[in-house]
C-alpha cells in the first residue's frame, strides 16, 4: 500500500533524539507545504478557478494541506468526497477533482472551482500534470528525510556516576573564530531560509533544478532571460560590426558634408 503523507511525516516525531535532525525533517516538510501552495496558485492562474486547494491522506482521511482563493477550504479541514459529483469534470463543468496517485494508490486531490467560468478538457489535463508533480514532490520530501535518517549518527548514552561532594563549575568561553553549532535566530526564520525554489525565467514558475523556463513556456516556444541576453548581444556585436566595417565610409562622407556647408556658407 502507498504510503500517506502523514506516515512519512511521523518519522519526524519518533524520538529523534537529534535536534539538527529534527530541523532536518521540519525543513522537508515546510518544502513540500511550499511547493504545495505554489501548485495551487498556478492552477488558479491558468485555469481561471475562483479557488483551488490540495488535500492529502493522513490517517483515514484527506486533509487540505494548501489553498488558493478567497472562497477556499481551510487548511486543515477533511475533504468530504462523498459530497462531490464524481472524481473529474462535474455535470455543470464549474466543479474538478483530479487525484494525486503514487504506487497506484490515491494518495490526495487537486480540487478547483468556479463562479463564472466552465473548466474544458485543457484545464482537466493541466491539472493532471500538476497532480503528478504533487506526486514528485512528495516523493523528494520522503527522500531527503530517508537521507538524512541513513547520514545520521545516532547519540552514544553515557553514564554518569553522581560525585560524592559538590563540584564548582567550570566557566569557559568560546574563541571567536568558532562558530555557533545552533543558531539564535527563530524557527520560522530557519525553515524559509532552508527552501530553495527554483523559477522560470519567464513567467517564475518553480521549476525543477537545472531548467531554466517551464514546460508550458518551453511548448510557446517563450524565449528565456539567457536567450533574450545572448540575442541582445549578438545583434550589438552586429551593429557594432557593421559600424567598424564602414567607419572610412560613414567619415568620408561626413567630412564631405562639412566642408560643402562651409562653402555654402563662404558664398
Amino acid at each position: 500500500m502507498a504510503p500517506s503523507v502523514a506516515a512519512s511525516m511521523a518519522v519526524a516525531d519518533q524520538g529523534s533524539g537529534s535536534p539538527r535532525l529534527a530541523d532536518h525533517f521540519l525543513n522537508a516538510r515546510v518544502e513540500l507545504y511550499a511547493c504545495l501552495q505554489l501548485l495551487t496558485d498556478r492552477a488558479r492562474f491558468i485555469t481561471g478557478a475562483s479557488w483551488a486547494a490540495i488535500a492529502l491522506l493522513e490517517g483515514t482521511e484527506f486533509v487540505y494541506c494548501a489553498a488558493s482563493g478567497n472562497s477556499a477550504p481551510v487548511i486543515g479541514s477533511a475533504l468530504d468526497i462523498k459530497t462531490i459529483p464524481g472524481l473529474s469534470l462535474s455535470t455543470d463543468r464549474k466543479s474538478l477533482l483530479v487525484r494525486v496517485i503514487r504506487e497506484s494508490k490515491t494518495v490526495g486531490f487537486f480540487q478547483l472551482a468556479s463562479d463564472a467560468a466552465k473548466f474544458g478538457e485543457h484545464d482537466l489535463q493541466a491539472i493532471i500534470r500538476l497532480s503528478e508533480m504533487v506526486s514528485t514532490a512528495i516523493d523528494c520530501m520522503e527522500a531527503e528525510q530517508q537521507s538524512v535518517t541513513e547520514h545520521s549518527t545516532p547519540a552514544i548514552p553515557v553514564a554518569i556516576t553522581p560525585s560524592p561532594k559538590p563540584v564548582a563549575p567550570v566557566l569557559w568561553h568560546a574563541p571567536e573564530s568558532i562558530t555557533p553549532e545552533f543558531s539564535s535566530q527563530s524557527s520560522t526564520q530557519a525553515q524559509d531560509s532552508a527552501i530553495s525554489v527554483y523559477t522560470c525565467e519567464s513567467c517564475g514558475f518553480p521549476v525543477s533544478h537545472g531548467r531554466t523556463i517551464c514546460f508550458d513556456c518551453e511548448e510557446r516556444n517563450v524565449p528565456s532571460a539567457a536567450t533574450m541576453v545572448r540575442l541582445l548581444s549578438a545583434r550589438q556585436k552586429e551593429e557594432e560590426g557593421w559600424f567598424r566595417a564602414h567607419g572610412y565610409t560613414i567619415a568620408s562622407l561626413l567630412v564631405s558634408a562639412v566642408a560643402a556647408a562651409i562653402i555654402y556658407w563662404l558664398r
